[in-house]
């Protein structure tokens, strides 16, 4: 990851665009349910205010020892309610906030009578070791930071002023008079400003531990200066004034990249994300672990990168996984892998306005069975207009791809690095979509996204390289109504039948259709017989998207594995398929002019198919004996006004019947014939929908 990494810094330096470089002890708050707290010129609290979520994580902290930060601090409750009656007090009351009910100046004061200060507390962790008291913490809060910065950022210019009155006044502050202040603040605001988040900042209330709350130190007269003390643009300074304070090593040997390796034997510095991965340290060799010892050399000696090279990398994995750029440079793979995962894709020359590349390679969040499956089309042909753009300013233009995974808290993975022509990657994506089209006219019927919709026939949906591995891992049963997840296929094999050729491809396309057979067939024989009803499939609703996915993978993969559509539709295999379902549709029409609309679990092709599915020819002699007292009935029926469709179900079983007498039947069913015959069964002709 460290090469892709330094390669990409290289091309966003050549790109023009310049990358955030923080000091690593300056970090984002987390996105904690969070408050301004005021201090007015003696250090005493004089108000609070709730954060905008949005305002929480442009806000940066000196954070050099967990938990010991300024100017924001994590901290739990206030007060801990220690019985179940005060508990149920204050959830009472937190549900009548959210109400909009008034509550009374009295209740709150008697329900922090009744309660614990929590700060005063020893508590202890998950695992059972103590943990200093929250008055503790306060006082290193107050001391250790400030002391780092003021000796870091010296004499702020006029403009920045605010941040050495923050200092000053924070030195003011006592923690005990400072809790007791929070106190009064918090109790004060509910009073006249009732909110639910006051509550939970104010109270632990139940569960194991108690959850934190932030609060961040600001001037009261803040309005008076040009910057508030945690305006962005101080804190924009003042990370420029942390950045040349450290680093002050006069070696001029080089690294392994080829620079300045001042700094070489610091710790990799972290990356920060907003989303499933959390913080990630770009390389970690400590010699606490000896396996890391194996190749004679540990820590920095494995691999020196120093100072300048370190900032490059961070600055570009901050580029990249930034959240203004989510399918573009980036997308979430966890939801389809079910592990915490990210896909990075970018052109080696960085375009102007960049195109959703990652979003195509990987997945877009778009849930439901929408009727349109013209996003993965629309993206595609973004991305080929950017990338062509590219391969006219050089030809050396390539995609780089990454994906990096949360295997535990701590480490973190890079489970597949490649990089492809981009060339290669528009006539990937090309295929792609050849690949899904490579299926006869199916439709499925699905309930709409919102309650009360009506039902409606959708066509099967482009697939994203993450949802084919979705569906892959997922285990069909109970004739379509269940299903469960399974491993056996990764990012990888998505990335192998998006973008990969030769043998591999077809060893991967091999192994998906059948493990796709497998797992899915009972679900596409429900599906089949549910066409033929003219019903909804009920399914698992939180795999309910698949039914319109498969059919489109199925013809993916045939097509990966050379059957081009025109060779499916006239296979076989296929007229088998095809066969059983006309004898569902003919039998359906039997029950409703027949047996006054009493229809059976399972129709007569339907009961068939999984015997038709490994001996066609089995099937097909069976299906010849069961069928003949509805054809005897399509022949007669007279009235009726269903009798066009009757003939019309008749004289497609008798074309089909034709072209299977000159077709040779497989004695057992491959993978492709299977796979063909499913299709087969869910194909449709316009004259067929009722």
């Amino acid at each position: 990851m460290l090469n892709e990494l330094r390669e990409l810094a290289i091309s966003l330096e050549k790109a023009g665009i310049a990358v955030d470089n923080l000091h690593p002890n300056f970090k984002a708050c987390p996105n904690y349910l969070t408050f301004w707290v005021y201090l007015d010129e003696q250090g005493n609290v004089a108000g609070i205010e709730q954060v905008p979520v949005s305002q929480v994580q442009k806000v940066r902290k000196w954070e050099k020892a967990n938990g010991v930060s300024f100017p924001a601090l994590n901290m739990p409750p206030l007060f801990k309610a220690a019985v179940t009656v005060t508990q149920e007090q204050i959830k009472d009351i937190k549900k009548r906030i959210d109400k909009g009910s008034e509550i009374t100046a009295e209740e709150v004061n008697a329900i922090t009578g009744a309660c614990e200060i929590l700060w005063d507390e020893v508590t202890t962790n998950k695992n059972g070791v103590s943990k200093q008291p929250t008055i503790e913490k306060l006082t290193d809060c107050l001391t250790k930071p400030i002391t780092d910065i003021s000796i870091l950022i010296n004499d702020p210019p006029q403009s920045f002023i605010a941040i050495k009155q923050l200092i000053s006044r924070t030195r003011l502050i006592t923690p005990s008079t400072f809790k007791e202040q929070l106190i009064a603040a918090f109790t004060q605001t509910i009073n006249q400003s009732p909110n639910s988040s006051l509550i939970d900042a104010m109270f632990f209330y139940g569960g194991k531990l108690p959850t934190n709350f932030q609060i961040i130190l600001e001037l009261s007269d803040r309005s008076s200066l040009e910057f508030p003390a945690n305006h962005q643009e101080v804190q924009r300074w003042m990370n420029k004034q942390f950045l040349k304070s450290s680093g002050k090593d006069s070696r001029s040997d080089f690294d392994a990249f080829g620079c300045n390796a001042t700094g070489k034997d610091s710790k990799f510095p972290p990356v920060g994300f907003k989303n499933a991965l959390g913080n990630v340290i770009l390389r970690a060799m400590n010699q606490e672990s000896p396996c890391q010892a194996r190749y004679g050399m540990i820590d920095f000696h494995s691999f020196p990168a120093g100072e300048e090279a370190r900032k490059g990398m961070k600055g570009a994995l901050e580029w990249l996984g930034n959240p203004e750029r989510k399918g573009k440079t980036w997308c979430d793979l966890s939801r389809r892998m079910e592990k915490p995962m990210l896909l990075f894709a970018y052109p080696s020359v960085i375009p102007q306005d960049l195109p959703d590349l990652a979003g195509m390679i990987g997945d877009v969040e778009e849930d439901g069975t929408e009727p349109n499956d013209e996003l993965f089309s629309v993206l595609s042909e973004k991305i080929t207009a950017a990338l062509r753009g590219a391969i006219n300013e050089t030809i050396d233009c390539e995609i780089r791809v990454f994906v990096l995974a949360k295997m535990d808290k701590a480490r973190t993975k890079v489970l597949t690095s490649n990089r492809f022509s981009a060339k290669h990657v528009i006539q990937s994506a090309q295929s792609w979509q050849d690949g899904c089209r490579n299926m006869p006219a199916i439709e499925i019927r699905c309930f709409g996204k919102n309650k009360g919709d009506k039902a409606a026939w959708i066509k099967p949906l482009t697939p994203f390289p993450a949802e084919v591995i979705w569906c892959l891992n997922t285990v069909w049963m109970r004739q379509g109504s269940h299903a469960e997840g399974a491993i056996g296929f990764s990012v990888n094999d998505a990335l192998c039948l998006l973008l990969g050729e030769g043998f591999e491809l077809k060893q991967t396309a091999g192994r998906s259709l059948g493990t796709l057979v497998l797992n899915c067939s009972t679900l596409l024989i429900a599906l089949g017989q549910a066409y033929v009803e003219g019903h909804v499939l009920k399914t698992d609703r939180k795999y309910s998207k698949q039914t319109l996915l498969l059919p489109s993978i199925f013809g993916l993969l045939l097509h990966k594995l050379g059957y081009m559509k025109g060779e499916i539709m006239t296979s076989a295999a296929f007229l088998v398929g095809r066969f059983l379902n006309l004898a569902d549709s003919l039998h359906l029409e039997y029950c409703k002019g027949v047996r006054k609309g009493s229809i059976p679990p399972q129709l007569v092709g339907n009961a068939l198919m999984a015997t038709a599915l490994e001996t066609p020819e089995k099937a097909l002699s069976m299906l010849s004996q069961r069928v003949l007292p509805y054809q005897a009935w399509a022949r007669t029926v007279k009235e009726g006004d269903r009798v066009g469709l009757v003939k019309t179900f008749l004289k497609h079983l008798g074309e089909v019947s034709e072209q299977l007498k000159d077709a040779t039947l497989p004695q057992r069913s491959n993978d492709a014939d299977k796979a063909q015959m499913l299709l087969g069964y869910l194909a449709r002709f316009e004259s067929e929908k009722n």
